[in-house]
């Protein structure tokens, strides 16, 4: 069965650094990859709600939602056509606390240190769309 699923992630900035989250070595989808805060939208639920829920989730931080800077999409084998949404935001407050079944550990970097990271794959296409 084909199906879309569409997601909303966050480049959260904190005195010009980005926080990447890792995934873990149990993940079903890209282990062990860098990635942002963010996830799955549900049916029926609106997506910055979706956004500031999957934040909450996975590091308990608060942020102030900005405006869209990308969209990817791609196919992952011949069912699943995924679109992620990244969402620039800004911290707000609060103190990291990861789900270790989201992720297993975080970083706060700069754009350029972003880029020697093994990132998921919006990841790394939102980093070329910013140079």
């Amino acid at each position: 069965m084909q199906y879309t699923k569409v997601a909303a992630h966050a480049l959260i900035k904190k005195d010009n650094k980005y926080l990447v989250t890792k995934r873990p070595a149990n993940d079903d989808y890209m282990p062990n990859f860098w990635d942002t805060p963010g996830g799955t939208i549900d049916f029926g639920e609106k997506i910055l709600d979706a956004l500031v829920r999957e934040i909450k989730e996975e590091t308990d931080l608060t942020v102030k939602v900005g405006n869209i800077i990308f969209c990817h999409n791609h196919l992952s084998g011949t069912e699943r056509h995924q679109f992620e949404l990244v969402y620039q935001c800004e911290y707000i407050g609060g103190d990291i606390k990861l789900d270790p079944e989201e992720h297993s550990e975080f970083k706060w970097v700069t754009l350029e240190e972003m880029e020697s990271l093994q990132k998921i794959t919006f990841l790394e296409e939102l980093l070329k769309s910013l140079k």
